[in-house]
């Protein structure tokens, strides 16, 4: 009897067969098991550059930060806002970061199913800009003008709101604000008239105040009334949460040595950020997003200033009445915070 010869089809797949059981038994077992104990979680960032949200994400995935505390995360980037809070809400995403805080109250209120579980920022990081041959140079300057915000109930648009208490309470006339959406737009709104002052977050538009083109009018912390409030949180859902505590709270733990090292070790993190966002800003522009920043505003705990945050809800017409202390209970818990 001939022996039988196989094709090379049938070669081919043999060839793989052996290729596969030997990686099976020569990968670790260990490393194995962990990758399959790891939980998954899709967090959605409010844009792929920012500072305060998607540069901790990067400097915890590249240093391993989320794999040591067991899970692999999955940043998912959209336009923030309603957005953020519709993904959590719906389940999509397991966890929103950097939301206007004023956003998840008035969600929570309507019944989502989420919670606030982290600070992302207290006092205002956003900054606001002019064409640099206008006369305009300090906040007093925006009296009477069109000042941009991103949508209603960001932390933009409270922010404006606030500029526009601080001009009238100097017996000028209150800025207008205006919703012109993200930083790309409002630049485009402020060079074609729709609006006097375009808002902005570092390290946008650095560059263009660098060579002359724009001038800074205000920064953040001279917004008095947002000084002692977490503008923005980072939130969960409910389910998720209540089901995989240890998860949410090992993707806290992450997210707190990611802030540390950003501020310990700025040069690497620079170019971690350069790489990773692939930024087309020059490298004296990115560094010098640090001036618009410290460690200490960027705490993930407590929550400052929940109380005059749903006061100007009310007042502002984003709430209809006050929370109670049982709803308060509910919207914050800080129990996954180290």
């Amino acid at each position: 009897m001939k022996p039988r010869t196989l094709e090379p089809r049938q070669i081919f797949i043999l060839g793989l067969s052996v290729l596969f059981a030997l990686l099976i038994l020569t990968s670790s077992p260990a490393s194995l098991w962990a990758a399959a104990a790891r939980t998954k979680i899709i967090v959605v960032v409010p844009h792929r550059i920012l500072f305060t949200v998607a540069l901790p994400v990067y400097i915890a995935q590249e240093k391993g930060f989320y794999r040591e505390n067991n899970i692999d995360v999955d940043a998912v980037f959209t336009r923030g806002g309603g957005e953020n809070v519709q993904a959590v809400v719906s389940g999509d995403a397991q966890i929103g970061l950097g939301t206007g805080t004023l956003a998840v109250i008035s969600a929570f209120v309507k019944k989502a199913p989420i919670k606030i579980a982290a600070a992302e920022i207290t006092g205002m990081d956003a900054y606001w800009y002019v064409q640099a041959n206008t006369p305009m140079r300090k906040l007093e300057d925006l009296a009477g003008k069109k000042v941009a915000y991103s949508r209603p109930g960001a932390s933009s648009h409270m922010a404006v709101l606030g500029i526009a208490d601080q001009i009238k309470a100097k017996g000028l006339k209150p800025a207008e604000p205006v919703s012109l959406g993200g930083i790309p737009e409002v630049y485009t709104a402020l060079r074609t008239g729709q609006t006097d002052a375009g808002w902005s977050v570092a390290p946008f538009q650095l560059d263009r105040v660098e060579k002359g083109e724009l001038r800074v009018v205000v920064k953040g912390d001279e917004i008095v009334s947002m000084r002692d409030q977490s503008a923005r949180v980072h939130f969960t859902n409910n389910a998720f949460a209540a089901k995989n505590p240890e998860a949410v709270r090992g993707f806290f733990r992450a997210q707190q040595r990611a802030l540390d090292y950003m501020f310990a070790n700025k040069e690497d993190t620079a170019k971690i950020w350069i790489r990773r966002a692939e930024l087309k800003f020059p490298e004296s522009a990115v560094l010098g997003t640090w001036d618009f920043y410290n460690r200490a505003a960027m705490n993930l705990k407590p929550i400052r200033g929940l109380q005059a945050i749903i006061d100007d809800g009310i007042k502002n017409k984003f709430l209809n009445a006050p929370l109670t202390q049982a709803e308060l209970n509910a919207l914050v818990d800080l129990s996954f915070l180290p």
